[in-house]
């Protein structure tokens, strides 16, 4: 099944820290809290990024090349059964969007041993 593109744009800014404290606390009135996090709010995510011999996913990101793609495998662990999400991540003109399949812990581990050909049959 295909899934549509929704793009984004995403931009990180650095800010100090008591702008962060209030902007934080003003978001807690109108956000639901990311279901991943621990009673401080917090949570670690665990990803393993994929690139070829050459470096081209690091290599096109430091260039600042318009469109390019990533991948990798995330998940969050503090589950106590976490699902791993093999995760497409493309930018395009300065815009993202990503796709995400849930993998078992077995599939996760034939990516990470380069056995991929049963890829071409899973949906």
């Amino acid at each position: 099944m295909e899934q549509e593109m929704h793009y984004r744009h995403e931009l990180k800014y650095a800010i100090p820290y008591g702008d962060y404290v209030g902007m934080r606390e003003r978001l807690r009135l109108v956000m639901t809290t990311d279901p991943h996090t621990d009673d401080s709010g917090r949570y670690r995510i665990r990803s393993i990024y994929f690139d070829n011999s050459d470096d081209k996913a690091l290599r096109e990101k430091n260039d600042g090349v318009a469109k390019r793609e990533k991948f990798r495998i995330r998940y969050y662990d503090l589950d106590p059964d976490p699902v791993l999400h093999l995760e497409k991540k493309s930018k395009v003109n300065g815009l993202g969007t990503k796709y995400n399949a849930d993998l078992t812990r077995e599939q996760a581990q034939k990516i990470v041993d380069s056995d991929i050909d049963w890829m071409l049959d899973d949906p």
